[in-house]
């Protein structure tokens, strides 16, 4: 949209004025000490650096003030910056401090939707792929309650520690020299370790290579363990020890034996007196069918919204689909660092080039999931549905939860407006494909398993070597 903003008389020469004393503070005035910049007159800062400049730097100072009010006026979601329109030469021209100036400007807006086709005609159709069930997740949750609730006792004097045992154990935790000496405190809050802690002797867990130099150890026994924290994220975020050198002594007091109960009536009345084993199966399969079910009715969601898109024939802003973009791009630069890339390969590819070649590239997924967006407010206004707002009291809390423990961690903000918004509108973006579920035909087809879908790649999965495994 463009528009005329109306700038009075006063504030042409109040502007021009501000820009005199910006130059006069920051640029070499001949004759004037820089000190003495709120001394110099207009007329001077004018000469030294040209009226031309000193009008483009108020008609800039103009438009950071004075378009803001007047989009605010227009009631319109508006997306990026305004920009004057017109000849450059015609606009300076036309301005003159001291008197009114009728300043045009553009700006792009969010769109409004235009149905090639009406979304609650009964055609639309979507063919989703149901979430596989799961059988290792089922079993892997009773594993756990397994380990939960095992029994524990006392090992022999003399027995030797095995993978699965617990330790209970004194560490000690510090920096270590070249040469293999304590060089100092950990650079974390806190110590790394402590007395008498429980450990379960499984590889790859809790510090790395502990638990692997406590396996075939005794009782009583100490051992010093050299560890090199690798630069990943966990140990960026978590504690600062990406990187670190460090040593720990290992005192270790006793070893315990675990012995995993079967499973059984008797082990499900140990989690709860009276239930059976096939009540606990059903209830681990109502946790685990229910998140299965929740990434199913996700996807029906995602493949609606395609469809929704795909009846749009809105234009939609290069402006909002470049700041869509940009947000993507540095979320993807965000990961990657995380993720272990160096900072000199993230560098490489900050740059207007780099850009442009990852916009090329998601500019067709932008504009689908934007025409989306824009598909489901539409619709939501069509047919008044809103966030409930008992739901979105509800969610609030739990962002801010998370939120805390991230401030925590990080030193992250909460911005309670935005996060608000993002809950509302998820919220109201749920509630209106479930309505245009309603009104839509899902076909299901089950997911494939590893093994066909590697059969539909080409894959010849029957003679693949030991160490490749499917999933």
């Amino acid at each position: 949209v463009s528009f005329t903003v109306p700038v009075p008389a006063s504030l042409t020469k109040a502007a021009y004025k501000t820009a005199a004393g910006e130059m006069a503070q920051t640029r070499e005035i001949p004759g004037w000490r820089q000190k003495d910049w709120k001394k110099v007159p207009i007329g001077v800062v004018a000469g030294a650096v040209g009226a031309q400049t000193l009008k483009s730097l108020a008609i800039e100072k103009l438009t950071e003030t004075e378009v803001h009010s007047a989009i605010t006026g227009l009631g319109v979601e508006v997306v990026g910056q305004a920009q004057l329109v017109g000849d450059v030469e015609k606009i300076m021209e036309d301005f003159t401090p001291g008197e009114p100036w009728d300043m045009r400007v553009k700006i792009d807006i969010w769109p409004e939707a235009v149905w090639s086709q009406p979304w609650d005609d009964g055609t639309l159709s979507v063919e989703v792929e149901r979430e596989a069930k799961d059988q290792s997740t089922r079993d892997k949750a009773l594993e756990a309650l397994r380990e939960r609730y095992c029994d524990i006792e006392d090992a022999p004097a003399d027995h030797v520690a095995r993978e699965g045992d617990v330790a209970m154990v004194d560490i000690d935790g510090y920096l270590r020299d070249e040469d293999g000496n304590r060089a100092g405190e950990l650079p974390i809050q806190g110590a790394v370790g402590g007395d008498d802690l429980e450990l379960i002797l499984e590889p790859g867990k809790f510090l790395p290579g502990v638990v692997e130099a406590l396996i075939g150890k005794k009782a009583g026994e100490k051992v010093t363990v050299p560890v090199d924290f690798p630069e990943s994220r966990q140990y960026r975020e978590e504690q600062p020890l990406a990187g670190v050198k460090a040593g720990f002594d290992v005192t270790i007091n006793a070893v315990r034996l675990r012995s995993l109960p079967e499973l059984n009536d008797a082990f499900a009345g140990k989690i709860r007196p009276g239930l059976t084993l096939d009540e606990l199966k059903q209830e681990v399969e109502n946790t685990v069918g229910g998140q299965e079910e929740d990434k199913t009715t996700d996807t029906v969601h995602k493949e609606l919204e395609k469809a929704l898109a795909e009846r749009l024939t809105s234009t939609l802003p290069e402006a909002l689909v470049v700041e869509s973009a940009k947000q993507r791009f540095a979320v993807m630069l965000a990961e990657m660092r995380n993720s272990g890339t160096d900072d000199a390969a993230l560098k490489q590819m900050i740059s207007p080039e780099g850009f442009q070649k990852y916009l090329k590239v998601v500019r067709p997924k932008v504009v689908t999931e934007l025409r989306g967006k824009l598909a489901v407010e539409s619709i939501g206004r069509a047919i008044d549905i809103k966030a409930d707002d008992q739901q979105v009291e509800e969610q609030m809390e739990l962002v801010k939860r998370q939120y805390e423990q991230q401030e925590a961690d990080s030193g992250a903000a909460f911005n309670e407006e935005k996060a608000r918004e993002k809950v509302t509108y998820e919220l109201q973006r749920v509630a209106v494909l479930d309505k245009v579920r309603d009104q839509a035909k899902i076909t299901y087809v089950d997911a494939l398993t590893p093994e066909e879908t590697a059969r539909k790649m080409g894959i010849d999965v029957d003679n693949l070597p030991p160490e490749v495994q499917l999933g």
